[in-house]
């Protein structure tokens, strides 16, 4: 009856949500002017966008100091929150201008001429890199051969490329090369079809053809490009692709190829043409986000990687916390100190530490050179973290039963192993199961971290979906509903299981059937 009243509150709250949204649209900019009219000069004071730590956030707060700066986590947020009217104008290069216009006909631009980025490949930063040069001189080929250009055309023209990238036909080449990507920066990088797309994207098909280098699926992480970079500094990696810009101060530890183009900057804004109604737009957002390259299929995936991770760390966790506590009380003194000295130190370094900063060092340091991927890794961050909770929880829970138990189990000859699983271990469940039951619920929705470290969770395949849609809505909410449905039915079984599992039910039960 509670999930059922909780699903009804979660449709209520989306209602009104689609109700705000239905609300949102303007007739014209933040700053009150038509498309035509607009100068660089009125954004001065307005609301600008920009994604944290990107150059565009530097580039902003130069250029225009009295204006007010928002942060967003990535392009996708900004555009969202342009669309919305939350901010007047964001900073972008033109081929991702380009790429956004193609399917955002209210999104407008007008350049900023103070500005330029030069764009191309991250490597390991280090002397005499063959990789690099190599790269280097397959790019002058590419651009004396006019190829380029074509592939410049091809992709951020304005026209949407109706195409695919054959990586799969370079798993016969013999020379292995690890590449992280970031799918989130069309249209340099991106998803079609569930596949990886865009410019840099066939630049490396064509490149590992020329060089016989070796691409798998199994070797392309699917990674922000900050999680990239910090990649190539422990050696995960020996490219990044994701559309870099090249600065001075990421040359100090990136090695970039040479440019492949210097692209103009411009201040993107938003003008609502009117046009279509809010329920024809809505349409149009669900058939992008669930129908349109099979987007369905992307996200049952991203659904069963979730499961994935919350039950082989529920289960390892489990494990791992109660041998844990079996050998802290064992009889063997000097395994008993050795067991309570290391969970002592390993439950304050995971219970101090955060659970992203956990998985990105397992990921990018203790496992940084093997091939063990982003899956495997996470759950094993997950288990670590799950097991320091299980152990500090039974600890606390048997402690809190009365020991005189133990003494009149004593008492009556049961020995040191039967006392403690027959009678004080089924006591403590009844305090340690609702605690492990929300530390399950909180395990699931942490597993939403998980895609810094190249996992295409349930939460992650939302950030792609809108990173290629442009569309906030449909995906954010499915996101949240499916989350809801999981940890409420999660929720439900815990507690069905506690249910049966209760012995002064049972009593009950049996005392009814008696009379």
């Amino acid at each position: 009856m509670q999930t059922v009243k909780k699903f009804l509150c979660t449709v209520l709250a989306l209602l009104s949500i689609l109700v705000c949204f239905a609300g949102c649209s303007s007739e014209e900019t933040g700053i009150g002017k038509t498309a035509e009219e607009v100068e660089l000069s009125d954004f001065e004071h307005a609301k600008l966008g920009v994604v944290t730590g990107s150059l565009f956030g530097g580039y902003s707060r130069e250029q225009f100091p009295d204006a007010s700066i928002s942060e967003f986590q990535n392009f996708s947020d900004v555009l969202a929150a342009l669309k919305l009217g939350k901010v007047d104008g964001t900073m972008l290069d033109r081929p991702n201008f380009n790429s956004v216009k193609r399917t955002e006909r209210d999104l407008f631009c007008i350049p900023v001429p103070a500005y330029s980025v030069e764009i191309g490949f991250g490597f390991q930063k280090k002397e005499g890199n063959e990789l690099q040069m190599q790269m280097n001189d397959f790019l002058k080929e590419l651009e004396k051969s006019g190829k380029r250009d074509e592939l410049l055309e091809k992709w951020y023209g304005e026209e949407e490329p109706n195409a695919s990238v054959p990586l799969g036909e370079l798993e016969d080449n013999t020379k292995p090369l690890k590449v992280s990507i970031d799918t989130t920066r069309k249209p340099f990088v991106y998803r079609y079809n569930n596949e990886p797309v865009g410019f840099e994207i066939e630049v490396l098909y064509l490149f590992c053809e020329e060089y016989d280098y070796k691409i798998t699926v199994d070797s392309i992480d699917d990674v922000s490009f900050a999680s990239g970079l910090a990649g190539l500094a422990t050696g995960k990696y020996d490219l990044v692709c994701g559309g870099l810009y090249m600065t001075s101060e990421r040359k100090e530890s990136v090695g970039f190829s040479d440019p492949y183009m210097n692209a103009d900057v411009v201040m993107a804004f938003v003008i609502d043409g009117g046009g279509e109604g809010f329920w024809s737009s809505v349409g149009e957002s669900f058939q992008k986000t669930f129908v349109r390259e099979g987007r369905w299929k992307m996200i049952l995936e991203g659904i069963a990687t979730t499961l994935l991770i919350s039950v082989s760390a529920v289960l390892g966790g489990t494990v791992l916390g109660f041998l844990l506590y079996l050998a802290a009380r064992s009889k063997f003194k000097a395994l008993s100190a050795f067991a309570r000295g290391f969970a002592k130190v390993y439950s304050k370094i995971i219970t101090g530490t955060p659970t992203l900063v956990v998985l990105m060092l397992l990921f990018y340091v203790v496992f940084g050179k093997t091939d063990l991927s982003g899956v495997i890794v996470a759950i094993i961050g997950f288990i670590l973290t799950f097991g320091s909770f299980v152990y500090t929880q039974l600890k606390l829970t048997v402690e809190g039963v009365d020991k005189g138990q133990t003494e009149a189990a004593y008492a009556l000859g049961y020995g040191r192993s039967r006392t403690f699983f027959r009678i004080i271990l089924p006591q403590a469940m009844k305090m340690f199961l609702p605690a492990y039951s929300a530390e399950i619920v909180g395990l699931v929705k942490a597993t939403s971290v998980v895609g810094y470290i190249a996992v295409n969770d349930l939460t992650k395949v939302g950030d792609i979906i809108r990173s290629n849609t442009y569309e906030a809505f449909f995906p954010l909410i499915a996101v949240a509903v499916i989350y809801f449905l999981i940890t409420c039915g999660i929720s439900a079984l815990l507690d069905l299981v506690r249910r049966r599992t209760d012995a002064r039910r049972k009593k009950r039960k049996n005392l009814s059937e008696e009379v």
